[in-house]
C-alpha cells in the first residue's frame, strides 16, 4: 500500500515537473511599449516577457541596458523597431547583473549592435564561459523555480553563448564616454554582480535589487544573496536623489516608495 502510494506520488510529481516545464518552454514572449511622456527623460522602458530591457539616450547613441531571457532572437529585435532606434547606434550594453532571465540574449544583442558589453567583475567570467549567475534561493518556491530552470535548460538543449566583458567593473564607472551624463555603480546584496546605473537626469536603473510584488509591495523577492548589502545598496541609490527608479521587473518606482522600501527591509 505505501509503496503504491510512493509510486502515485511521484508519478503525480513528475505531472507537475512536466507541465510546468512544458508551460515554460512553450511560454510566448510578449512586448509591451510605452513611449517615454517626460521630455527630460533619458530612459525607454520596454517590456519584453516578464523582464524589462532599457534604451538610455545619450549624446549620439544609446545604451541598452539587460537583453531579457533566451528565446526569440526576432522578438528581441522588434524592441528596436517598437523604439524607433537603429541597432547600431547603441554604444554600449549594460549588463545589471547575470541571471538568466537578464542575459539571455546578450550574444545576440551584442551581434546586431557591435557595442562594447559593461559588466562587473564578479560575472566576468560567467558571461565569458556562456553560464549565468547563481539565483540565491530564499524559499522553496525559489528551489522549486531553480529546478525548474535547470530542467528546461537540458531539456530544450537550448543555452546561450558566451560573451566576454569589454568593459569590467569593480567599484563605479563614469558614463559620460556614452554621452550619458551618471555613473554605474556596484549595487551587491541581489547578486554578487549587481550593478545600478545613477543619472543626472534624476532616473536610476537598479536590476533586481528589489521588485513590485503587487498591492504596494516593494521588496527583495525570492531572490537575494545578502540582505544587509542588499539594504546598504539601496541607501546607495537614494543618496543619488533619484525621482525615478526603475526595475528589471515591476514598472517603476518613485522617492517616497524606495524610501518606504529602505525602511520595510532594515525592520522586516
Amino acid at each position: 500500500m505505501r509503496r503504491s502510494l510512493r509510486i502515485s506520488l511521484a508519478a503525480v510529481g513528475a505531472l507537475v515537473i512536466a507541465a510546468v516545464v512544458f508551460g515554460m518552454m512553450s511560454m510566448r514572449v510578449e512586448i509591451a511599449f510605452e513611449p517615454q511622456q517626460d521630455p527630460d527623460a533619458r530612459v525607454q522602458p520596454v517590456k519584453f516577457g516578464h523582464s524589462n530591457i532599457y534604451l538610455i539616450r545619450g549624446d549620439g547613441g544609446y545604451i541598452l541596458v539587460d537583453t531579457g531571457a533566451p528565446g526569440n532572437t526576432e522578438k528581441f529585435d522588434e524592441v528596436f523597431a517598437l523604439a524607433g532606434v537603429d541597432p547600431q547606434d547603441v554604444r554600449s550594453i549594460v549588463v545589471t547583473h547575470g541571471h538568466l532571465d537578464d542575459i539571455g540574449l546578450l550574444a545576440h544583442a551584442k551581434g546586431i549592435t557591435g557595442a562594447p558589453v559593461a559588466a562587473h567583475q564578479a560575472i566576468a567570467a560567467v558571461l565569458s564561459e556562456g553560464r549565468f549567475e547563481e539565483a540565491v534561493a530564499q524559499n522553496w518556491m525559489g528551489r522549486f523555480m531553480n529546478s525548474m530552470t535547470s530542467i528546461l535548460m537540458a531539456t530544450s538543449g537550448s543555452g546561450i553563448q558566451g560573451v566576454s566583458p569589454d568593459i569590467v567593473i569593480e567599484d563605479s564607472v563614469d558614463l559620460a564616454r556614452f554621452g550619458v551624463a551618471g555613473r554605474i555603480v556596484h549595487t551587491p546584496g541581489h547578486s554578487p554582480g549587481s550593478l545600478s546605473l545613477l543619472l543626472e537626469s534624476g532616473e536610476a536603473l537598479i536590476g533586481d535589487i528589489v521588485r513590485d510584488g503587487g498591492a504596494g509591495q516593494i521588496g527583495p523577492g525570492m531572490y537575494y544573496t545578502d540582505k544587509e548589502l542588499l539594504v546598504s545598496s539601496l541607501r546607495t541609490v537614494a543618496e543619488a536623489g533619484p525621482e525615478t527608479v526603475y526595475l528589471s521587473h515591476g514598472d517603476r518606482l518613485g522617492p517616497g516608495e524606495l524610501t518606504a522600501a529602505i525602511v520595510s527591509l532594515q525592520t522586516g
